[in-house]
């Protein structure tokens, strides 16, 4: 396996962790409710994504894995953190607003955030991974 081909199973199975994410999160909203379905959902997406990368980096073996976390994969994973944390504070500045005005109910409030957040950091990565290469 080529260093390529896990870059595009690493982006593609954060993006589909960002998606489930995202799902949960306007769930939340949409429904008041901070569990709109079960409530281990995104984690269990994160940990198949986990496990799928890991998969993908023991089959190409190590001097694949190696070349896979090259310096645009860390150039990359910089700014997805960085713009995450900036777009996670507007998150937070939002739904206080969103809360104390009574437009989102606090725990529904709190669910919805955490989500928003990962999918912040998970979608920024795809898409600076996507645009950089």
């Amino acid at each position: 396996m080529r260093p390529e081909t896990i870059a595009a199973i690493r982006t593609t199975a954060l993006g589909l962790t960002g998606l489930g994410c995202l799902a949960y999160g306007l769930a939340a909203l949409v429904l008041g409710r901070p569990d709109p379905v079960a409530w281990y959902w995104p984690s269990v997406l994160g940990l198949l994504a986990a496990a799928v990368i890991s998969v993908a980096f023991m089959a190409a073996g190590r001097a694949a894995a190696t070349a896979s976390k090259d310096e645009l994969y860390r150039l990359v994973w910089q700014r997805a953190s960085a713009q995450a944390y900036w777009v996670s504070l507007a998150i937070f500045a939002l739904f206080a607003v969103l809360g104390a005005t009574g437009q989102v109910v606090w725990p529904a409030a709190v669910a919805a955030m955490g989500c928003l957040m990962s999918t912040a950091f998970l979608f920024l990565f795809v898409l600076h991974d996507l645009r950089m290469r």
